[in-house]
């Protein structure tokens, strides 16, 4: 296998900044509006680049189907702006032929977190200073995990572009 060292950085860019969102959310339970937009930066600057993105019209729809259903959602306070604007720059890598797998990875991952905060929280109440105790969901984190899902399975993680097949 070789390994193409601009595809490489652009995919530990891509986990990078997912994770950065995850674990930002999980302290303060805010989305820093850079993180989307070095999303949004890093996937304008993949396009040309190096790697094999669905096509502008399905990212753009992806994107916008997921803005149409996450500005009302936020308007009615059901789920935070970060949450909407990094589930939208996640949608933009997806494209419409991996957006059900980014919504169905999402929801299981935070399903799973919610149950952890359902146990954890009375934890977390005695350890003061370590997360904060508010009502609800880093829901930030889903969508990383979401986003690092589709990563894996659409090849936006691979270090390689060319495997080479070993006869065995």
């Amino acid at each position: 296998m070789e390994i193409d060292f601009v595809r490489l950085a652009g995919s530990i860019a891509y986990a990078g900044f997912f994770v950065a969102a995850a674990l930002w959310d999980m302290w303060s339970r805010k989305i820093p509006n850079w993180i989307p937009a070095a999303l949004l930066a890093l996937f304008l600057t993949a396009q040309f680049l190096f790697w094999p993105a669905p096509d502008w019209l399905s990212s753009l729809m992806a994107f916008g189907l997921v803005m149409l259903a996450g500005v009302p959602m936020f308007a009615r306070r059901l789920i935070g702006a970060g949450d909407v604007k990094l589930m939208a720059v996640a949608a933009l890598f997806a494209g419409m032929e991996n957006l059900l797998l980014l919504t169905i990875a999402t929801a299981i991952a935070g399903g799973a977190l919610a149950l952890v905060a359902l146990v954890a929280r009375p934890y977390a109440v005695a350890m003061p200073g370590w997360i904060r105790t508010r009502a609800g969901v880093p829901y930030g984190v889903a969508i990383a995990v979401g986003a690092l899902q589709v990563g894996v399975d659409s090849g936006l993680l691979a270090v390689s572009h060319r495997l080479v097949h070993l006869q065995l």
